[in-house]
């Protein structure tokens, strides 16, 4: 019809944190350390699977670390998609400060000043540029790897959703501290060409497991 607009579809991207761990409810830091779904992870992962059953996924990306990995499987499966691992989405590499306790980790003088600095290198880690770095590269493949209308779940880690969330609204990484991405929920950002818009931020299908952190 002449003089209507038609919209594009757009491409839905669920940015999704894995289920918890047992060092989530020990309040200590995972970084690059393996550690798999405790039991209130796994039903998140199912909670999880169930609130996307109805979208149309076509892709399922994780982070290759087994808590990531596993909560990808259980949605993969829903939708008959194999698991694809992406490198890029591992969550920030946190060094020397792996398994400390979070509590000590945040009155670190060292710390704040990684959050204050974002090109400022964790010791034996990387810095939050880095990591929005190599997640967006991650993520704009992945994007552009799937045509309108389609959905892609990514499931990945907070800090990696946290950067990429600051990102996509133009805002600086300094404020990285300022949002709050819990285990088990969805990031929902859709991208209609040149346009994108962060949706949800966190969005937890089953409140009564919220694990922060």
């Amino acid at each position: 019809m002449p003089g209507v607009t038609v919209l594009p579809v757009p491409t839905w991207l669920y940015l999704i944190r894995h289920g918890a761990t047992a060092w989530h409810k020990d309040g200590r830091v995972l970084g690059n350390r393996d550690i798999p779904l405790d039991a209130d992870g796994v039903a998140q992962a199912e909670a999880l699977t169930a609130a996307l059953a109805e979208r149309r996924i076509a892709e399922v990306v994780a982070s290759p670390l087994m808590r990531a990995v596993r909560t990808a499987e259980a949605i993969g499966k829903r939708h008959r998609i194999e698991v694809a691992r992406d490198p890029r989405l591992t969550d920030l590499r946190m060094g020397a400060w792996e398994g400390k306790p979070q509590a000590e980790l945040a009155a670190h003088a060292e710390y704040r000043r990684m959050l204050a600095v974002p090109d400022e290198r964790i010791p034996g880690g990387e810095s939050l540029r880095e990591l929005a770095t190599r997640a967006r590269n991650a993520v704009d493949q992945i994007v552009g790897d799937n045509p309108s209308g389609d959905a892609v779940a990514v499931v990945t880690h907070g800090a990696v959703i946290r950067a990429l969330v600051l990102d996509y609204l133009g805002a600086p990484l300094e404020a990285f501290d300022r949002i709050d991405v819990a285990t088990g929920s969805i990031t929902a950002i859709a991208f209609s060409g040149a346009t994108v818009k962060v949706v949800a931020i966190g969005w937890t299908p089953d409140l009564g497991r919220v694990t922060h952190g």
